[in-house]
C-alpha cells in the first residue's frame, strides 16, 4: 500500500505480500496520517464502485465505527438501482446507510456550472450534511494514489503553483465545506491496482460507472491516453509525479505558515462579503506570499472555487503593484479588486463597503468659530482663530490642515457634500475655476469618496476641499491680520 514498497510500473505483479499488510497501513494511516479517532463515528463516500467499495470494507474489518453516504446523482437510468445495490451492500457489511437523490444535471445548468462540478459540490454538500447530524468528526472518501496523479497532472497542464502541485490532502481542516467536520482520504498512497487486487481477493462485487470510459472528460482522457503514454516512454512516471507531489506538499506545509504571518500582516478588514488589504503591507512580502495571500482571499470569499490558474491571480497581482491610486477591475466568480490608495478591496461586485474616509453629513451644518464637529468612522472637523499666520498651535504640514485668511472667509461658513455644477478654484490657479468633479478625477479621489467628500463653503462657493487643497482667495497673505486655523484628523482609538 505504501509508496515506498510499491512501484506502479509494475503494477499486477506480487501484490500478495501488499495484500497481506493492506489493513494493517490502511489503519495506521486514518489514525495516524488522517488523524481520525477510532472510536469516532466516519462518514465513508459509498459509490459502490471498486475504491469506496474496498475502502468500506477494510474499515468495517478493522472495526472502525462508520455511516455510508451515497449521493445518486440522477445522471444516468441506472443510477436508483446503483443506489439500492449501495444500500445493500452496506447493510451486508453492518454498516448504517443514508442515501439522498438529486438532479445534478437540472443543478448545474441552473446555476451555471459543468455537470462534474455540480456533481462534485452536492455530493460533497450532502456527505457533509450527514456527518454534521451524526456528529462525526470527518467525511473519508476513496480517492487513491492514481486520482492524485491525476489531479497534479490535470493542474499541471492547466497550470499551477504550489497549492496545485501538491495534489490533495490526506487531511483537509478546514475546508470549503467545514471548518470543523475533517475530509481525509485514507487510499491516496493505495494504487488503484491494489484496490482491484483487494476486491478479487475478498469477493467484492463493484460497481463500474461506465462514465469513468467517456473520452469526453479530461480527466478520462488523461487516464486512459496520455499517462499510459508517458508510461512508455518513461517507466516510473506514476511513482515519480506522486513522490513530486509528496515533497510539494510538505514544502507548501512551510509555505502555508509563511502565508499565515503575512495574512495576519496584511489583512485591514473582513467582511462577508468582502476584505480589506493593506496595500503597503501585501507590496512589501515577497512575490509567493503575496500570490499566496491573493489565493487565501478568494478562498475566504469563495470557498468553493477551484482550478485558480497562474493568469487569475497575475492579473490582480498585476492591478496592485500598478503605480495606479485608485482602479478598479472584474476578477473571478463574481468579484472584483478596487485599489483606494493604500487599500485594497476583493468584495462582491454588490457589496456595501466600509468609508474609512471623512465624509459629510447629508444635510449641510452650519458652522461657529471655534468649533469641534465629529464627522463619520471617528473623523472631526476641529477650527479656531489664531492672532498671526505663524503662530498657530497645529503644524500645516498635512493637506487636512490648512490656514486661511478669516477676514477674507467671514464666520458663516458652511460644511455640506458636493452638488452638482460645483466649481473650485484651487490654490495656484489665479484665473478661472474647475469643474470640482474633475478636481476629484485628477487628484484621483477614489470614486466612491465623492459623493459626501466634505466641503468647507462660504455660501455656495468652495473655500477648502479638506485632504486636497485651499481655494486660492482665501489663501493667507502678507498683509493678513486674522487667521482660521482649520483640522480634520481621525482619532487613533
Amino acid at each position: 500500500m505504501l509508496l515506498g514498497y510499491f512501484d506502479a510500473s509494475d503494477q499486477g505483479k506480487h501484490h500478495s505480500y501488499n495484500l497481506c499488510m493492506w489493513r494493517d497501513e490502511l489503519k495506521a494511516v486514518l489514525h495516524q496520517v488522517c488523524a481520525v479517532d477510532p472510536h469516532q463515528t466516519l462518514v465513508v463516500g459509498f459509490s459502490g464502485g471498486p475504491d469506496s467499495l474496498a475502502l468500506l470494507h477494510a474499515l468495517r474489518a478493522v472495526d472502525q465505527p462508520l455511516i455510508a453516504a451515497h449521493l445518486d446523482h440522477a445522471l444516468r437510468p441506472e443510477s436508483a438501482e446503483e443506489a439500492e445495490q449501495a444500500g445493500q451492500v452496506a447493510a451486508g457489511f453492518g454498516v448504517p446507510f443514508f442515501s439522498e437523490r438529486v438532479d445534478v444535471a437540472a443543478s448545474a445548468e441552473e446555476r451555471g456550472l459543468s455537470v462534474e462540478e455540480a456533481a462534485r459540490e452536492l455530493r460533497y454538500g450532502f456527505l457533509f450534511r450527514v456527518a454534521g447530524q451524526y456528529g462525526a468528526p470527518a467525511v473519508a472518501v476513496a480517492h487513491t494514489a492514481d486520482d492524485q496523479v491525476e489531479t497534479v497532472l490535470m493542474h499541471l497542464l492547466r497550470g499551477a503553483g504550489p497549492a496545485g502541485l501538491r495534489g490533495m490532502a490526506s487531511r483537509l481542516l478546514p475546508n470549503p465545506w467545514s471548518k470543523h467536520i475533517a475530509l481525509v482520504r485514507p487510499l491516496l498512497r493505495t494504487w488503484r491496482q491494489e484496490i482491484l487486487d483487494y476486491c478479487a481477493a475478498h469477493g467484492l462485487q463493484p460497481v463500474q460507472d461506465p462514465s469513468n470510459q467517456d473520452s469526453t472528460f479530461f480527466r478520462n482522457r488523461l487516464r486512459q491516453e496520455l499517462i499510459p503514454q508517458v508510461e512508455s516512454l518513461s517507466p516510473g512516471f506514476r511513482r515519480r509525479l506522486w513522490q513530486s507531489a509528496d515533497l510539494l506538499a510538505a514544502d507548501y506545509e512551510v509555505l502555508t505558515s509563511l502565508a499565515e504571518e503575512a495574512w495576519r500582516r496584511c489583512l485591514a478588514r473582513r467582511g462577508e462579503e468582502y476584505l480589506e488589504l493593506a496595500r503597503s503591507s501585501f507590496m512589501a512580502e515577497p512575490l509567493s506570499l503575496q500570490r499566496a495571500i491573493l489565493r487565501r482571499a478568494l478562498a475566504e470569499l469563495r470557498p468553493l472555487q477551484r482550478d485558480v490558474d497562474f493568469g487569475n491571480v497575475q492579473r490582480a497581482l498585476d492591478l496592485i503593484l500598478s503605480p495606479e491610486t485608485t482602479a478598479s477591475a472584474d476578477w473571478l466568480a463574481g468579484l472584483h479588486v478596487l485599489i483606494e490608495e493604500d487599500s485594497v478591496w476583493i468584495a462582491d461586485w454588490a457589496a456595501t463597503l466600509p468609508a474609512g474616509w471623512p465624509q459629510s453629513p447629508e444635510r449641510a451644518v452650519h458652522l461657529e468659530i471655534p468649533l469641534e464637529l465629529a464627522l463619520n468612522a471617528g473623523w472631526r472637523l476641529q477650527a479656531q482663530e489664531v492672532s498671526q499666520a505663524g503662530n498657530g498651535a497645529w503644524e500645516t504640514d498635512s493637506t487636512f490642515q490648512a490656514r486661511l485668511d478669516l477676514n477674507k472667509v467671514g464666520e458663516e461658513l458652511v460644511l455640506r457634500r458636493p452638488r452638482p455644477g460645483d466649481r473650485f478654484q484651487p490654490l495656484g490657479l489665479e484665473h478661472g475655476s474647475l469643474k470640482l468633479s474633475d478636481f476629484f478625477i485628477n487628484e484621483k479621489l477614489p470614486r466612491r469618496a465623492r459623493a459626501a467628500w466634505p466641503l468647507l463653503c462660504r455660501g455656495e462657493e468652495i473655500v477648502w476641499v479638506p485632504g486636497y487643497r485651499l481655494a486660492h482667495p482665501y489663501r493667507l497673505r502678507m498683509d493678513s491680520r486674522r487667521v482660521l486655523q482649520l483640522r480634520l484628523e481621525k482619532s487613533s482609538d
